[in-house]
């Protein structure tokens, strides 16, 4: 039986979840934890998406996200577990995949199920072994909504918003839930909302897959308009390194087996390319004219190169 395919659609609102592999535990202290809110706030920005909330477990994370006009999630999602893996794996001396192959991600129906979403998972360090207090735990995002001083990619506005923006009585709100039942009702395995929320969200992927309709149209512009800026990001970063390694910008881009400054200049690029376009590694090998090798090879030459590193941190600073 083949899995349905993923609900990805503009100016929505999922609930994301994802768990390691037979338990292993994806965050071992603090540090673990700030690196991956790290890699969280450099992905948002780079396929726009919002941050609502979070809370990371020590064998799994959930994330309540928002996307804009251009929707990207899985390749939000996959760019975040593979960055913060090699992160995680490099730390603690560990190989091969720590989530599990596939995340999961439910379309919430915003008006009904915002809010007991958001209480949900900020009181998930309850299902702990050693159950924690929810208010004391260091991996969620509940306490920015309760004191304040969130972090510029968290976007806490729309939930303090019911409660008029004050913040003790969302607190309230939280604590009233640590008192009732905490599971959320899930609708075909696809949706937090009912029979009715998904009628309309199939509908909208109805509309949006028959070409010509008006959601066909404004997906295509939309999706035009956002190639157009990444292909300008693209040059900007070749024109970048270029000017640092004094080269010609197509001597990068179709030198397939540059030596010497070339081939610095070429590994370079496609490491600042997957940091800042949101491509494909696919599509980056077709940009760079890659034939045979996977990008990946030349994203490992950094790590490997003290004058790689070198270069690439100047390069970054300009």
């Amino acid at each position: 039986m083949t899995r349905p395919k993923r609900i990805d659609l503009s100016f929505s609102l999922y609930h994301v979840l994802s768990r390691t592999n037979s338990g292993d535990i994806a965050f071992q202290d603090q540090k673990d934890q700030n690196k991956f809110l790290e890699y969280v706030s450099r992905y948002k920005n780079l396929f726009d998406y919002r941050i609502h909330a979070w809370c990371l477990m020590p064998t799994h994370f959930h994330l309540i996200l928002e996307s804009c006009r251009v929707p990207r999630l899985s390749e939000f999602i996959r760019r975040l577990l593979t960055a913060y893996t090699v992160y995680y794996n490099r730390r603690h001396r560990r190989h091969g995949h720590l989530f599990q192959g596939r995340f999961k991600s439910y379309v919430v129906d915003k008006s009904d199920y915002f809010l007991s979403l958001s209480r949900y998972i900020h009181l998930n360090p309850r299902e702990m072994a050693g159950p924690q207090d929810p208010f004391r735990y260091q991996g969620s995002s509940l306490s920015y909504y309760i004191k304040g001083g969130e972090p510029d990619f968290l976007h806490t506005k729309e939930i303090l918003s019911w409660f008029k923006g004050n913040r003790k009585r969302y607190e309230s709100y939280i604590r009233e839930g640590m008192k009732e039942g905490k599971k959320l009702e899930i609708y075909q395995q696809r949706f937090l909302g009912g029979e009715s929320f998904s009628q309309r969200i199939y509908k909208r992927i109805e509309d949006k897959e028959r070409k010509g309709s008006r959601a066909d149209r404004a997906n295509r512009k939309a999706d035009k308009d956002f190639q157009e800026g990444q292909e300008k990001t693209a040059e900007e970063i070749i024109r970048r390194v270029a000017e640092y390694y004094h080269l010609e910008p197509g001597m990068i881009r179709k030198s397939r087996y540059g030596h010497g400054n070339i081939g610095k200049a070429r590994m370079i690029a496609i490491r600042i390319l997957r940091e800042e376009v949101a491509w494909t590694g696919k599509k980056i090998g077709l940009y760079m004219s890659i034939e045979k090798k996977s990008i990946y090879d030349y994203l490992k030459m950094i790590d490997k190169k003290n004058d790689l590193r070198k270069d690439y941190a100047r390069i970054n600073k300009v």
